[in-house]
């Protein structure tokens, strides 16, 4: 099953953007505690799925794989 990525990345208003495979437009945050938790529900909802924050000079802080469940009920 192919991974689909979540990318946070700052702006250069020094706020934070969540790009989301699903859409075009991406989703501005003020702070990167609300895009990361933005970035992972979406994650969540999107298994497998990669999630991914880089900085303004586009170095990855941190890099996850949210996994697929394997809660059967």
């Amino acid at each position: 099953m192919p991974t689909s990525t979540v990318q946070v990345c700052a702006d250069h208003r020094g706020g934070w953007e969540v790009e989301l495979p699903d859409r075009s437009a991406h989703v501005s945050c003020e702070t990167l505690d609300e895009a990361r938790t933005l970035a992972y529900r979406h994650a969540a909802q999107m298994r497998p799925c990669d999630l991914v924050v880089r900085d303004a000079y586009d170095r990855v802080l941190a890099h996850q794989l949210i996994a697929e469940s394997t809660d059967r009920t």
